[in-house]
């Protein structure tokens, strides 16, 4: 299959049922939602949307895009995904693309998806960020919580989803940092993505022993009503992680058979 159609985490958010999957694609053509489709190892992509899904054919068609040269890299690739991330995350991939001719124009023409990954913006899993250069989380604590003045927090961040982020602290707890907790201006600079400025409040704090014996806190972070711009550097950074996942789970597949 050249790559692994899902993340192990996306296991329990599975569709097979083709009855349900053809509602899901058509209530996406219905509405013109925007589609992001990558290919070419995540390197090339772009925005689509759903023209038509023919249940009798099992076929769905999208628009295509304007550059020919770009179209015919599409159509040589042999593993594309289709990604809705708003609010719902929609997720599958397609092995077979061409092109086909519709009554207005040329357009995308892939399979009918035999499973797809559908996801509730509370049930989006949280993917592990690098743990060498770990990316740090600066939250800045007022005046009122701490009787030394301004002062900004670095806690280094272990994992991220489009709802929050979990980040490490250690033994003992800043006072601030208890659930419920808010707190405006938090600055999470993305790789290769861009600064995120944030409120995020506390959901949970789990204590996490460690081998020396003392303990570490896993502080759960949501973001609250983040602007578009944030959101958008959010739901890069998520993607290219699980687009470097999937890549590193295709290579151990092959490096396993290879030893075979």
């Amino acid at each position: 299959m050249g790559y692994e159609t899902h993340l192990p985490e996306e296991e329990p958010y599975l569709v097979h049922n083709l009855k349900e999957i053809i509602q899901i694609l058509s209530d996406l053509s219905k509405r013109k939602t925007t589609i992001k489709a990558s290919f070419n190892r995540g390197d090339d992509e772009y925005l689509t949307t759903i023209i038509e899904v023919d249940e009798n054919n099992h076929a769905v068609y999208l628009d295509i895009g304007l550059d020919e040269a770009f179209n015919n890299k599409l159509l040589l690739s042999s593993h594309v995904v289709f990604l809705r991330d708003d609010g719902v995350r929609i997720k599958w991939v397609s092995e077979q693309i061409s092109v086909a001719n519709k009554a207005d124009g040329k357009a995308i023409k892939i399979d009918l998806p035999i499973q797809l990954v559908r996801m509730q913006r509370r049930d989006f899993f949280r993917v592990p960020t690098p743990i060498l250069n770990a990316i740090p989380c600066q939250i800045p604590i007022p005046n009122e919580v701490d009787s030394g003045g301004d002062r900004t927090l670095e806690l280094a961040i272990v994992d991220v989803s489009l709802g929050g982020v979990g980040v490490i602290a250690t033994d003992p707890l800043h006072p601030a940092l208890v659930e419920g907790a808010s707190f405006d201006s938090c600055k999470i600079s993305f790789p290769d993505v861009g600064m995120a400025n944030l409120t995020l409040q506390v959901k949970n704090i789990m204590p996490v022993p460690v081998k020396s014996g003392s303990i570490k806190y896993r502080i759960g972070l949501q973001y609250i009503e983040p602007s578009r711009g944030n959101e958008g550097l959010i739901h890069k950074y998520t993607f290219n992680l699980e687009r470097s996942m999937l890549a590193s789970a295709h290579n151990t597949d092959i490096s396993n058979k290879n030893k075979k």
